[in-house]
């Protein structure tokens, strides 16, 4: 996974989380992915910084002192404003929690702990997506997904039928653009048990996918990415067609 080009856009971002190493480790290390961290223990502070900095992406951890990330998140979005991302980072990885984070107004959950090079994506990805003028059409020559036929478009333009099972997956994908999507909800939007056998179709699904782009002459290889042991996450914009 390469670093951003060093003329492209830096991202202003706020981190609101009450643990100091990490705060550290984020504020330290998201800047060499193009992003300008400020670092803020919990919501009080959040307020008085967005005074000064209205970000486009905001991390909130849940588990703040005071006001929770749940609270600041359903505040922040029925304040009205300038468009905002916000990313959860909690260490609460039960269904049910990120659902809730979700609700209350999250783009993106992340489980504790996160690989800095993910974060950055979502990061980046929900600065692309805040930041587009209304009905700004996206660029040609990305990955489209049209649903109602079942085709995959590569940037090369070829076009490739897909299965049921191959558009399920990437339609889940397609939600969560560079993140990565944990297998537990893969199987759910497959409508597939969480046991070893559907693990196994589903290792096995994607590589037929993968192998069915390899096959075609001068595509590049599907921007899949594995998280071993965790989830999947496709590290390009995938726009999807009704």
């Amino acid at each position: 996974m390469t670093l951003p080009h060093q003329n492209e856009e830096s991202i202003p971002l706020i981190v609101c989380e009450d643990d100091r190493e990490l705060r550290t480790i984020l504020v330290a290390g998201l800047p060499h992915f193009g992003i300008e961290p400020r670092g803020v223990p919990d919501g009080k502070a959040l307020d008085e910084a967005l005074l000064t900095r209205r970000p486009t992406v905001v991390i909130l951890d849940i588990g703040l002192p005071g006001e929770d990330g749940l609270s600041i998140a359903r505040r922040l979005r029925s304040g009205g404003g300038t468009p905002m991302g916000i990313i959860m980072l909690t260490a609460h990885g039960a269904l049910e929690d990120r659902l809730q984070g979700l609700k209350d107004g999250a783009d993106v959950y992340f489980v504790k702990p996160v690989d800095l090079r993910e974060l950055a994506f979502a990061v980046r990805n929900l600065h692309r997506r805040v930041s587009l003028p209304p009905e700004t059409e996206v660029p040609e020559g990305g990955y489209t997904l049209d649903v109602l036929h079942s085709i995959l478009g590569l940037p090369s333009g070829a076009r490739v039928p897909l299965t049921a099972t191959e558009l399920r997956i990437l339609q889940a994908l397609a939600l969560h653009p560079g993140v990565v999507v944990e297998r537990v909800a893969l199987l759910q939007h497959l409508h597939q048990p969480m046991d070893l056998a559907a693990l196994q179709r589903l290792e096995t699904q994607i590589s037929r996918l993968r192998s069915k782009i390899r096959q075609i002459p001068g595509a590049e290889p599907l921007p899949l990415h594995a998280r071993q042991g965790v989830g999947y996450a496709f590290l390009a914009d995938l726009r999807m067609q009704p």
